[in-house]
């Protein structure tokens, strides 16, 4: 036959007749007995009259703290001052019994009654685990909100190393278009321009034929036409 975990104790594995509590002991979440909150919480209440200390214990000379365990107890639901007990030693009802149990009358029948001590025992544990678990609501929120600014502190510099991507992108695709309009610019320049060609090839040709097509024939100067006259008249 299989156990019911959910109403199996995470503490003691016992299946409770009550209920279980949820509850945040020692930095996680477990589903406890009522025995096993006020177990875990000895400094919360006091094991005689079970009043949970909401705020804080009550102040030293009005009560008694266990040498064996963190328990506070009342000096009135005590039984008198510490002097009253031997060596100065209050032992709290949990340590003062090994058997002792904050249900005595309980049992497995669910229906069963419970008298005044164990019904006071239920609230205190019920109040304990309600004080644990808003104290894990408040830390669980303060911890959320953290997180959302940190995500948004991401997503705010994450946004900004996009766009100076996007403009060191642009930025060089802009360099690169002036150097190739540069470079363009300069082939275009370094080609001679057709008409100058035109002209001078029209001029060489004018030179050579003359303008209406006939070559030209330049006229020898006087010296070479009579070389050997000027070589008599010298000899």
């Amino acid at each position: 036959m299989k156990r019911d975990h959910l109403s199996e104790c995470g503490g003691c594995g016992s299946q409770h007749p009550f209920f279980l509590c949820n509850v945040r002991h020692r930095g996680t979440y477990r589903r406890l007995c009522p025995s096993c909150v006020l177990k875990n919480h000895p400094g919360s209440f006091c094991p005689v009259c079970f009043e949970v200390y909401s705020d804080s214990p009550p102040p030293s000379h009005q009560r008694l703290m266990c040498f064996k365990c963190p328990s506070i107890s009342h000096l009135a639901c005590a039984g008198g001052p510490a002097n009253a007990y031997p060596g100065a030693r209050y032992q709290c009802p949990p340590c003062s019994s090994p058997n002792f149990s904050f249900f005595s009358n309980a049992h497995s029948n669910s229906n069963s009654a419970v008298n005044r001590d164990s019904a006071l025992a239920l609230v205190a544990a019920s109040r304990i685990a309600s004080a644990s678990m808003n104290k894990a609501a408040a830390v669980a929120r303060v911890e959320a909100e953290r997180r959302a600014k940190d995500a948004s502190l991401a997503r705010k510099r994450a946004r900004e190393a996009l766009e100076r991507l996007a403009y060191l992108v642009s930025k060089d695709k802009d360099s690169k278009g002036v150097a190739a309009s540069v470079a363009a610019d300069h082939r275009i320049k370094s080609i001679p321009d057709a008409s100058v060609a035109v002209s001078s090839q029209k001029r060489l040709k004018e030179e050579n034929f003359g303008s209406n097509g006939v070559f030209s024939v330049r006229p020898v100067s006087k010296q070479l036409q009579h070389p050997q006259s000027n070589n008599g008249n010298e000899g």
